[in-house]
């Protein structure tokens, strides 16, 4: 319970935290040349980072206020985001088709072949629940990730469930942020 609350605090200091940064980066010519200068380039690399949000769960679109005030522009930054993003969940994908690998010498062929099964009887089921999960909920895509590519689910069937899932989700927290950016 307390551990949630930290959390909730947390994520709530960070947002108040975004939301001055904004308005300091709005008159301050030092972050607007930071942000001309790594541009495009340097929200994908924080989106890559933020992929990865198992120890530090704030997603890169929270920071869009910032680059907006920049002088970036809405969708490119949002698409850059949702690039960067990807890429971090289709790392922890091959992740977990390597760990396959090294498991498949380690384990019995018995729990590898029920695996297998498994997988063969519901093959689309977790990529839908998948996209559904990147699109909805506020949580590590790794969560499932890791597990499809130990199953061997193929990169063709998670690609686009993933891209259409994080596209969603950033679309959904962009124009929200947006709205109470705009409204504040």
């Amino acid at each position: 319970m307390r551990k949630s609350i930290f959390h909730a605090l947390l994520l709530a200091a960070t947002a108040a935290l975004i939301f001055y940064a904004a308005y300091w980066a709005k008159e301050n010519d030092a972050f607007s040349r930071i942000v001309a200068e790594y541009g495009y380039k340097g929200i994908f690399f924080v989106a890559l980072i933020s992929g990865f949000n198992l120890a530090v769960p704030v997603p890169a679109v929270a920071f869009l206020p910032l680059f907006l005030e920049a002088g970036l522009s809405f969708w490119p930054t949002v698409i850059i985001i949702v690039l960067g993003i990807t890429s971090a969940d289709l790392i922890a994908y091959f992740i977990g088709k390597v760990g396959n690998q090294i498991a498949s010498s380690a384990f019995e062929s018995k729990i590898l072949a029920k695996l297998t099964r498994a997988r063969d009887r519901y093959r689309w089921t977790p990529i839908a629940a998948l996209c559904i999960f990147a699109s909805l909920a506020p949580l590590p895509n790794e969560i499932l990730l890791v597990p499809l590519g130990f199953l061997g689910y193929r990169f063709l069937h998670i690609f686009p469930a993933v891209l259409v899932g994080n596209f969603v989700f950033n679309a959904i927290y962009a124009t929200g942020a947006v709205s109470l950016f705009g409204a504040l």
